[in-house]
Order: structure tokens, then sequence, then C-alpha cells
């Protein structure tokens, strides 16, 4: 590549991502436009500051620099809603605010080594957290299916569809979510209900024929999921294995992270490499998962462990949910605290 082409390339990028501005731009003026209580506004708050998170790997990079002018521009729109929030929120009484700030919705991304049991541990949590009356959307960010097969889909095709996409020759794979359409529409309107009405969406799966559809909807998952800001909705993404996809920031749309061990030394290697990927501004839990009598890793010292479960493994197996098929399986039983932990710490910290 000459340097005309790569002049080329990058003019394509940073026109891109000024439309992802103005993306963003009519997702505050959404949230913002319908903030009518705490809650409301806590939503803005959250999403205002996750749109900042992200922006700062913008405006840190080189590709960017005809923009950063606009780039400062819509950062000081995002400290803005910032500051709208934390205005509507001054003197809100401090009951109705632990209330607002209990039912503000869960972000959490699941990241590990291959074999781990992510997918698992994902599934069961989305279940187990809309069985509690809650809305929960789960996203397979895997290109290999698997969370429609834990989640009791039995492999249901939940990709999300080509309605919704569109051609963008400055997006990776030169696709991305279409202009006209809001992340909080692919939700209501694109996506999959299974069971307990959990909510399910995925990339594009690579098959013997289908080798597009994953390239196709990568960035506009990740669109969907960062601007999906809907304050009484939890999120669930199953990243794929290893650390390719946190490197490229797939979980920007988690406040909290799950970084799943296993008892294998690849595992424990691959989680070591994968804590620093997870950035500032998030919660970071280890979950030791399958270990029957193997000691911890060292210095990975986990916040719950879930022991190894042949009903499980049998469940996975065939291809069946093991919330479903070992409701009282060990491994179940276990995942219940995972769920409690993250509803806990909702129910305590403010955002």
């Amino acid at each position: 590549m000459d340097d005309a082409e790569r002049e080329a390339r990058r003019l394509k990028r940073e026109a891109w991502a000024a439309d992802n501005l103005g993306r963003q731009t009519r997702v505050m003026d959404d949230l913002g436009g319908r903030a009518a209580d705490p809650l409301g506004w806590l939503a803005v708050r959250r999403q205002a500051s996750s749109y900042l998170r992200h922006l700062q790997s913008w405006q840190r990079s080189k590709g960017f620099t005809g923009i950063h002018a606009m780039l400062d521009a819509h950062e000081a729109g995002l400290r803005d809603w910032v500051g709208q929030a934390e205005a509507a929120l001054v003197g809100v009484d401090a009951d109705e605010r632990r209330d607002a700030e209990s039912r503000l919705g869960i972000r959490l991304a699941v990241i590990g080594k291959g074999g781990a049991g992510k997918t698992v541990i994902s599934s069961t949590v989305a279940r187990m957290l809309a069985r509690r009356g809650r809305n929960v959307l789960a996203s397979d960010m895997d290109v290999n299916p698997g969370l429609s097969y834990s989640v009791g889909l039995k492999g249901r095709d939940v990709t999300m569809p080509l309605e919704v996409l569109e051609e963008n020759p400055g997006a990776a794979y030169g696709w991305q979510l279409r202009q006209d359409v809001l992340p909080r529409e692919v939700v209501e309107k694109h996506t999959v209900v299974g069971p307990d009405g959990v909510r399910v969406t995925s990339l594009g799966k690579i098959g013997e024929i289908d080798k597009e559809s994953a390239k196709r909807t990568v960035v506009a998952m990740i669109q969907t999921l960062l601007g999906f800001g809907e304050p009484e909705w939890d999120v669930i993404g199953d990243l794929e294995a290893g650390p390719t996809t946190p490197f490229e920031r797939y979980h920007a749309f988690a406040d909290d992270v799950v970084v799943v061990v296993g008892p294998a030394w690849r595992s424990g290697m691959t989680a070591r490499r994968l804590l620093p990927m997870v950035g500032e501004g998030r919660s970071t839990t280890i979950v030791a998962n399958r270990f029957r009598d193997e000691p911890d890793h060292p210095g990975l010292a986990p916040h719950i462990r879930i022991p190894f479960d042949d009903e499980v493994a049998e469940a996975e197996r065939l291809g069946l949910s093991p919330i479903d098929e070992c409701p009282d399986s060990p491994t179940v039983k276990a995942i219940e605290q995972v769920v409690e932990l993250f509803v806990s710490q909702s129910q305590e910290v403010s955002v």
C-alpha cells in the first residue's frame, strides 16, 4: 500500500468516525429527551460516561488526527449531558435515589480462554436475571455458535438481520448499523425472544457457505451494545474466547467484566493477558470455573469458584441449556452467586 492509498483509507475512516459521533448524539438526544425521573437521568449519565470512555481511545489514536476538533467538541457535548444529569439528581430523596440505582440495568462482558465455560455462565446469568423479572439482552459476540444453544434456543439463528445493516467503506469490514436505526430499536424489533423472555442476538456465524455475515455484523453489534442505554435493561455479552476481541474493545459497552479462568495453566495465562485490557472505569470479577481440587492460579484469586460438574458437561455435549436440564446441579447453583454479586452491587453502589 502506497502513501496515497493509506491517506485515502485514513480519510474514509475519519468520515466513518464523524458519522459515529452523529449517531452517538442522536442516542443521547433520544435518551435525554425521555429522562423524566432519577432512573432516567442515571441512565443518561451512564450512557454519556460510557461514550466518553470510548472516545478517549479515538482521541489518542493517530488515525483520527484530522478530526481532533470534532472529537473535542463531541467530548464537550457528552460532558454537558453528564452535567445535566447530575443537576437533575441533586436534591433527590436518598431512598428514591437508592431505588433508582437498584433498577439501573447491569452491563456485563464475560471473557476468558476457550473452554473455560464463558457461554454456560453468560447464558445462565441471563436466564437467572430474567427470572427475577428483569429485562435482559444476551449477546453472542463469538463467530462460533454457542449462546443460542446454552440459553435454550436449541441453535436457532439469532444473527442480527441484514435489514438493520448498511455498507460503509470506513467501517471495519465495510459494514455498520444503519444510520437511521437507534440501538434500542434493534433490541425492540430485531432480537429473538428466548426462554424466560431473554432477548438474544449474535454476530453472524462462519459456516461452510456463508462466510460474510460475521464480517457484516461485527461493527453493528458493537454500535448496538455501546449505544443501548435503556435504564431497566441488563446486557450480558459473551465475548469470543481469547484476547483478540477484548484487545479490539468489543467489551466497550460493559461497566463490569467477568474473567472466567479454568484450571489449566493456559487459561490462567490468558486471564493475566486479559486483565490489563479491561481498562479503567470498570470492575473486574474473576470466576474460577470447572475446578475440582486444583489450587488457584497464582495472582488470580477468584471471587467465586464454580465446580466441575458432570451434569453440565453432558448438557453442553448435547447442546442443551444447563439451567433447564440440570437446574439443581452444583454449577447452576454456583452461578447464582455471580448473579447475586452483580445485583447486590447495583443496589449498593452509586453509578
